[in-house]
């Protein structure tokens, strides 16, 4: 499902107000003008999205906004860190398995 594709949520919108234009029971006719509301405020959400990220061809890395790229772990603070881990040995008792039973 493109969830950056703002004329994929329009048609959605456009084709739950239909349905809901089909029905005789209020509820239901209320609940499918909510989700078509939803889906237009998808749409909007994905224009706006398009317009702050517009697509980079040439670069097949994901763009990131600066609020989450600090969240990224950067190459060298992970090659650091693995460095810097100790190796485990295992016991021995947890090499054997378990006890066969005594007969």
């Amino acid at each position: 499902m493109p969830s950056d594709d703002s004329v994929h949520w329009h048609g959605r919108a456009k084709e739950m107000l239909a349905r809901a234009e089909q029905m005789d029971e209020c509820v239901t006719k209320h609940v499918l003008r909510r989700v078509a509301e939803t889906y237009e405020s998808l749409a909007r959400t994905a224009e706006q999205r398009a317009k702050r990220f517009p697509p980079n061809l040439a670069s097949r890395t994901p763009v990131l906004p600066a609020e989450a790229r600090q969240f990224v772990p950067r190459k060298d603070r992970m090659g650091a860190l693995q460095t810097r881990a100790p190796s485990i040995e295992i016991p021995s008792f947890l090499k054997r398995g378990p006890r066969a039973e005594e007969t």
